[in-house]
């Protein structure tokens, strides 16, 4: 982690400015997303990236529904997901 930091103070609602450095040097903007974890004494904040909906330009698009798996893979993926890891362990 690097040595070099900001102080920011929070409002009455938890609020805070990220400094224009800061923002710069992580090319966050208005409307941008953080990601934020909490481990132990630390706040982390990460610029959040969205996933893009897949368009018939991306090159993976022809690839969507030629899968084998269930009808509802795409809704039920997170449910999916956690049974098989729970039948692994």
């Amino acid at each position: 982690m690097s040595e070099k930091f900001e102080v920011v103070k929070l409002t009455s609602k938890g609020q805070m400015t990220l400094p224009v450095k800061v923002r710069n040097l992580l090319g966050i903007k208005e409307g941008d997303h953080l990601a934020v974890y909490v481990s132990d004494e630390e706040l982390i904040l990460r610029k959040f990236l969205p996933f893009k909906k897949a368009s018939p330009q991306d090159a993976i698009f022809e690839l969507i529904g030629k899968g084998e798996g269930p009808s509802d893979l795409a809704e039920e993926h997170d449910r999916y997901l956690a049974k098989a890891i729970e039948q692994e362990t």
